[in-house]
């Protein structure tokens, strides 16, 4: 009898135990996702003077303006420079990556899909190359599950070939291999990429506005080339070191304080964005995209 009031004990002491450390774990969980967190902007400092990207800074900083230190834009000519100016604001503040959207193009021409800080190309090419990333790398600590990080340049996540143009080869664009890097670069937090284009028109930031898809207007865009593009429009990737799984999202959103959102409909979709495919894919024509 008393071996058996010994075994109840240690039985009911193990069970505290367990729940206490659950409790632990549950406590610790709802901290980390309330902790102060700052949503980024991150912009490429103009070389020359652009309209185009002198009116997306202007529109980011008077949202970041009103939104105190809750949504922050960066305007960095390198990505040491953004590295510089994200780690003072998440120091002082002794905050958490929220969202992280960086601004920057992309360039098709090349064949394969990357992203632009200044100076700093990343791509699949140099994302696991611990000297070109170490600036981002420095930002991982301020990153967990709850960090979500969009490469917003146009092909950014491009799964496809890229034809064969002006004397290059068909290439992939390794959009996914980029995107995985990144996600070990910044452990934990889950990766946007999109197959199209990234516009930036008026209205970016609303979580209603299907502003970040759509297409540009310019006649070299209409070169048969683009092709996978215009059939791609608005389509998003996401990717998590935690989970390990890349999948399709629907088209992103940004809110009004810079949080990233996935839409519960995608851009194409919708029976507009159809009918505009279809129509602007039977204008594509060979020739109207220079070498």
């Amino acid at each position: 009898m008393k071996s058996l009031l010994i075994i109840l004990i240690i039985m009911l002491g193990l069970s505290f135990h367990l729940t206490a450390q659950s409790d632990n774990n549950t406590e610790n969980s709802i901290v980390n996702s309330s902790q102060h967190r700052i949503n980024f902007y991150v912009v490429n400092k103009p070389k020359t003077f652009d309209l185009f990207s002198k009116l997306v800074i202007v529109r980011a900083r008077k949202k970041g303006m009103t939104r105190g230190d809750k949504f922050i834009v960066i305007v960095a000519r390198s990505a040491e420079e953004v590295k510089t100016k994200m780690l003072d604001y998440l120091d002082k503040k002794g905050a958490m990556i929220g969202s992280l959207w960086f601004d920057t193009h992309g360039r098709y021409a090349n064949g394969y899909s990357s992203f632009i800080l200044g100076q700093d190309e990343f791509s699949y090419k140099t994302i696991h190359d611990s000297t070109k990333t170490k600036n981002l790398r420095a930002i991982a600590p301020y990153c967990d599950e709850y960090t979500q990080v969009a490469i917003g340049s146009c092909y950014g996540g491009a799964t496809y070939e890229k034809p064969a143009h002006a004397g290059k080869p068909a290439s992939r664009m390794n959009g996914d291999s980029l995107m995985m890097g990144m996600a070990d670069v910044l452990p934990g937090a889950t990766i946007y990429g999109t197959e199209g284009w990234v516009m930036t028109k008026p209205g970016i930031f609303c979580k209603h506005s299907y502003a970040l898809a759509g297409y540009p207007l310019q006649k070299r865009f209409k070169d048969e080339v683009y092709k996978p593009v215009w059939e791609h429009m608005g389509v998003w990737h996401s990717y998590s070191s935690l989970t390990k799984k890349f999948e399709t999202v629907n088209t992103l959103a940004l809110t009004r304080m810079g949080t990233i959102r996935v839409k519960s409909v995608t851009y194409l979709d919708k029976e507009k964005s159809k009918r505009r495919l279809e129509r602007n894919l039977g204008k594509l024509k060979p020739g109207l995209l220079k070498s």
